[in-house]
């Protein structure tokens, strides 16, 4: 895979003494086994829910790299069977549950709500949010939920698409500007695009979907929820999941902003598949997927688009690519030991990488969908790791 250079003007990247303060907070941190069981709580984004979930049961099975018997706690996004996450040092006891009852704790649904979880533990200092999930990119500094602190760490661990899927009805591929028109309501049947006699039902991801957000950033430029071209705002449907557009009865109509990599998963039979008969589109004649069924894997070739940066040259393979992290705090009372399973930096003047920022979870992540990255040292990974360091 081709890695571009980066522009950092958008998004927030760890260079100069910005990256000084980055590695300096690693350096101070001391990953190494501590001789204490952790429990590692990680919550947020439902695009990476299920890789992290695999990853973290590695982790724990993995008595050679996990000494200490650390337990990796994967909360989803829809914890709809309670999970107990015991009391360590740092956090009581705490039961995630979707939705919560009584001396429950509502699950973070999406990657938003995940970093505005693990905001409210920093501030907290409760030490019961260890790690966000998160297919956002950085977001601005503050301290108020929709913002990051600056200690935030986003470590980058791998490649997704955010790609328009949609159902028999429509062609095999639009133009973004077709996309953007469709959500624009200046399209209302697929036959204006070449597909058939039948009127689109547009669909949105759920509110604090990373999904959602780098769609309406990346592919249409505006927030479909306000359009003032449309009479009605697109209907809401959790996302990378065609469950509730199949229930309505729209799943032969329907569009909408779906995780390449939650597809690719789907289609190897990786995790259930829910799709729905919800198909990948092409935009602007670049496919998000090659191949099919079981053969199916996110298209990584060439030059790429990643989160919230924009390259003037070469063009992107693919409007859609971006990164997916894991989103740190620095002061956080864990943070040894999460940068340990989900990080890299350096100890005691000697470098680190966890296994998922050594190349060793490669495998793992290809097989869930997404592009495992390379070891090409930047200003972004200066220990030569496959996972890339960005701070807010």
């Amino acid at each position: 895979m081709q890695m571009p250079t980066l522009s950092r003007r958008k998004l927030g990247v760890a260079t100069g003494a910005a990256a000084l303060l980055a590695m300096t907070a690693l350096a101070a941190c001391d990953p190494a086994p501590d001789g204490k069981v952790t429990q590692l709580t990680l919550a947020g984004s439902d695009t990476t829910q299920e890789v992290i979930g695999q990853i973290a049961g590695q982790y724990n099975a993995d008595g050679t790299y996990n000494t200490d018997g650390d337990v990796n706690q994967n909360i989803l996004a829809q914890q709809t069977s309670a999970k107990n996450v015991p009391a360590d040092d740092t956090c009581g006891s705490v039961t995630w549950h979707t939705p919560a009852g009584a001396g429950e704790r509502l699950a973070p649904n999406g990657s938003g709500a995940g970093r505005d979880a693990l905001l409210a533990s920093v501030q907290a200092k409760d030490g019961c949010v260890d790690v966000a999930r998160s297919s956002g990119a950085p977001r601005a500094v503050g301290t108020v939920a929709g913002t990051d602190l600056a200690t935030f760490q986003y470590f980058a661990f791998g490649l997704d698409a955010v790609a328009a899927s949609a159902g028999p009805n429509a062609p095999a591929g639009l133009t973004q500007a077709q996309l953007q028109d469709i959500y624009r309501c200046n399209i209302t049947n697929w036959s204006a695009v070449g597909g058939a006699n039948a009127a689109i039902v547009r669909y949105w991801p759920q509110a604090g979907s990373g999904t959602r957000s780098f769609a309406q950033s990346d592919l249409l430029g505006f927030d479909p929820t306000t359009v003032a071209t449309c009479a009605t705002a697109p209907k809401t449907t959790e996302e990378n999941t065609g469950a509730t557009i199949a229930a309505n009865g729209d799943a032969a109509n329907a569009v909408v902003p779906f995780s390449a990599g939650n597809w690719v998963a789907q289609a190897r039979g990786t995790v259930g598949d829910l799709r729905n008969g919800l198909e990948i589109l092409s935009l602007n004649g670049q496919n998000a997927v090659t191949g099919s069924g079981t053969s199916s894997q996110l298209n990584t070739a060439g030059p790429v688009k990643e989160s919230n940066v924009r390259l003037v040259d070469p063009t992107p393979a693919y409007p859609g690519i971006r990164y997916v992290f894991n989103v740190l705090d620095s002061t956080a009372k864990s943070y040894g030991q999460a940068a340990y399973f989900y990080g890299f930096g350096t100890d005691d003047g000697s470098t680190f990488k966890s296994p998922l920022c050594n190349g060793s979870k490669a495998s793992t992540l290809t097989n869930f969908g997404f592009g495992p990255l390379d070891t090409t040292v930047s200003d972004n990974n200066p220990a030569g790791s496959t996972c890339r360091l960005y701070t807010p």
